[in-house]
């Protein structure tokens, strides 16, 4: 069936909105950590721990792996993280229930697609690559693309730019505070998925839409689309 939304462009948070790559963090985390001769994380820790970027997830692992870090033991977590994901990108990587089946039918729909993140360039790329992921999307903006990320409006703006989009008929979908805060400061409607790693109660937000699950969001979209406000 042909999605409904209005919306000609769509961005996407990839961690914790598309897919579940806590527990390959949490893996490449420890490899390091252990190294270091500290304790390691759990998953859980990295859920609660992840969405700001790579370096600020090495700051505030070394907090409660022991104690906090120095900038030394910091860029040596961050560099020793990033190398092990990049070569393990996806061994324990799932893709959420129902994205697949979601960015098919909006993108045959002539929708465009992209992925705003923090997740690092170095990191996000072959996990993209190993899941098969990244011809759905027609640009690719990381946390280290630019000197900015989000909740900064100028990450989504720049996106768009890439995308030679329009932020009057775009929208967001993402599962974390700095995405929803992101779409906010840009003026973009967006959807907050609750399967994610949010870090505060989801009603705080005040996303336009909330879903369970990617079957929910073209009929989430559709209805923001249609809302008087809009």
């Amino acid at each position: 069936k042909q999605p409904m939304t209005m919306f000609s462009t769509l961005l996407f948070d990839l961690d914790g909105t598309i897919i579940d790559s806590a527990p390959d963090v949490c893996a490449s985390i420890n490899q390091t950590l252990s190294a270091m001769g500290r304790p390691p994380i759990t998953v859980d820790d990295t859920k609660s721990l992840v969405g700001f970027g790579a370096r600020a997830l090495c700051e505030k692992t070394l907090a409660i792996a022991g104690k906090p870090g120095n900038e030394k033991d910091i860029n040596f977590l961050l560099t020793g993280f990033l190398d092990w994901y990049r070569k393990n990108p996806s061994e324990h990587t799932v893709i959420f229930p129902g994205a697949l089946k979601a960015l098919s039918l909006f993108k045959d729909a002539g929708i465009q697609l992209g992925i705003c993140t923090n997740k690092p360039e170095a990191t996000c790329f072959p996990v993209l690559d190993a899941l098969k992921l990244r011809h759905f999307f027609s640009s690719v903006i990381c946390g280290d693309t630019l000197e900015f990320r989000k909740p900064d409006p100028r990450h989504i703006f720049h996106t768009l730019d890439d995308m030679g989009a329009d932020a009057s008929s775009a929208a967001f979908v993402g599962d974390s505070e700095a995405d929803i805060e992101a779409a906010h400061n840009a003026g973009i409607p967006c959807v907050l998925v609750t399967f994610g790693y949010c870090h505060v109660p989801f009603d705080t937000l005040n996303a336009d839409a909330i879903i369970d699950h990617f079957d929910k969001l073209d009929s989430a979209l559709k209805a923001i689309a249609i809302a008087p406000d809009k």
